[in-house]
């Protein structure tokens, strides 16, 4: 069996393995990563989150433009949303990125496979990233915050069976940090083959990525829209 992180052969292996000191409180349930709709989300524009956790980190996955590196996690909306800004959460070894490249797929076939998706929103995102205050592995734990253009906001509907595919504008290797599976699919990884696996298959674990989506109702944001266009005429 393949052994956690045998991938990222030129790390140390203090990093390759995950750190036997960050242990699961048994106690955690998946309540702890809010979804759509339930707690202070309505009122902050929070429209999806499996928010970081430091009491809940595994592991961190290699994630970068340069080795066409990706990793893909699903996620479903209760209402219609405009997404307007995107958070991760990333170690940096080399160069920081100041763009994520960002994919969002859907699950046409509902088979829970993302190599059988189709595209539906495809863009690189300026972003910013702005040290925790925790470090693991040796390396410091960054929020990476994407700010999507207006004319380029993805437009997602309810219930849909959605993946969020993300992978870091730089050539020098990072990682993008994972947790325990604990919300509906698991995470999948492609390694630059053009094909997407699952993470229990190449880590020996299920994975969550660590995400949020912040946005906008539809509703919200069509009146605004129209009573634009009519100051045209």
């Amino acid at each position: 069996m393949k052994k956690l992180f045998s991938f990222m052969l030129f790390m140390s292996v203090s990093f390759v393995l995950a750190d036997p000191s960050i242990t699961l409180d048994p106690s955690i349930t998946p309540d702890r990563h809010q979804v759509q709709g339930t707690g202070p989300i309505a009122i902050d524009g929070l429209v999806y989150s499996q928010t970081y956790d430091y009491s809940v980190l595994v592991t961190a996955v290699t994630n970068y433009g340069g080795g066409n590196r990706w990793i893909c996690d699903d996620f479903e909306l209760d209402n219609n949303y405009y997404v307007t800004e995107m958070y991760v959460w990333m170690i940096w070894t080399g160069e920081m990125g100041s763009m994520m490249n960002f994919v969002i797929s859907e699950d046409y076939t509902g088979d829970s496979d993302p190599n059988t998706n189709t595209d539906v929103w495809v863009e690189s995102v300026p972003c910013t990233n702005t040290f925790t205050g925790d470090s693991q592995w040796g390396y410091d734990i960054y929020q990476t915050h994407c700010i999507i253009n207006a004319d380029a906001y993805p437009e997602l509907d309810a219930g849909v069976h959605y993946y969020f595919e993300t992978q870091a504008d730089v050539n020098d290797n990072c990682f993008i940090l994972a947790s325990l599976h604990y919300i509906a699919d698991y995470i999948w990884y492609n390694d630059g083959s053009g094909v997407w696996v699952r993470s229990d298959i190449i880590f020996g674990t299920p994975l969550d990525m660590f995400f949020d989506f912040y946005g906008e109702p539809v509703s919200a944001l069509e009146p605004e829209t129209w009573g634009s266009i009519k100051t045209l005429f």
